[in-house]
């Protein structure tokens, strides 16, 4: 993903934009941001001591560590390592969307929305088979959700909308159009099928982000790139 920076005109010389510039793609963003949200998560996970120098950056090191425990049980320690993710809220009582891999094994969930409030997520339920998750977080007032799309169908070649997380740059859109529909993808061991295929940019972060069309409705959900291509 390419970030440029553009020096903005002072504020003075910015005009109110111009109402044929709100493209169906802005107004589906407009619509459709405020329900994607940040994830972050942490687990707790075991690793031998041997594999904890207090030098992993030396070879030698490492080296000594792991020569002095060979042939000795190893003993563990307890490790927390975080990760980032996106979501989408599908209802407005809380109900969220992301990957199943975006919160495996996590023991802590905690969601961000578009107007920074953070709440802490259960999980509701998932599914390793098609890589998805349900989240619920407890909320007092409704919030913003992306209906699902019902009718119609996905049309190969119309022009979709990611939104996502990448890198940890909170709410970034991308645009393409539909590539392909029906596509099985393998991922280690495991086959997943009835994939869309897009060129619109998907990055680490974006897992779990939504794909929306232009009537800004949900048709997808951000799961995978081919690390040896571009835009698929």
């Amino acid at each position: 993903m390419l970030i440029a920076a553009v020096c903005l005109l002072p504020l003075a010389a910015q005009a109110a934009p111009d109402e044929a510039r709100r493209t169906p793609v802005v107004k589906a963003v407009e619509q459709s941001s405020p329900a994607v949200v940040n994830i972050y998560t942490e687990r707790l996970i075991e690793t031998p001591f041997s594999q904890r120098s207090p030098f992993p950056s030396d070879p030698f090191f490492d080296d000594f560590f792991s020569d002095f425990f060979q042939g000795f049980p190893s003993p563990r320690a307890t490790e927390k390592r975080s990760s980032l993710g996106s979501g989408v809220v599908i209802r407005s009582d809380g109900t969220i969307v992301t990957n199943e891999h975006v919160i495996v094994r996590a023991s802590n969930i905690r969601v961000q929305l578009a107007d920074n409030r953070e709440f802490l997520a259960i999980l509701a339920g998932a599914d390793s088979d098609s890589d998805l998750a349900v989240l619920k977080v407890s909320v007092k007032k409704p919030l913003p959700f992306i209906p699902m799309a019902e009718n119609g169908g996905v049309m190969i070649g119309e022009t979709v909308i990611a939104i996502g997380n990448p890198f940890g740059l909170s709410h970034t859109v991308t645009t393409g159009v539909v590539s392909a529909v029906g596509r099985t993808i393998q991922a280690g061991d495991i086959i997943y099928h009835d994939f869309l295929q897009t060129d619109a940019s998907i990055n680490p972060g974006n897992s779990g982000g939504p794909l929306i069309n232009v009537a800004g409705e949900l048709i997808g959900i951000n799961t995978a790139i081919h690390r040896k291509a571009e835009g698929i």
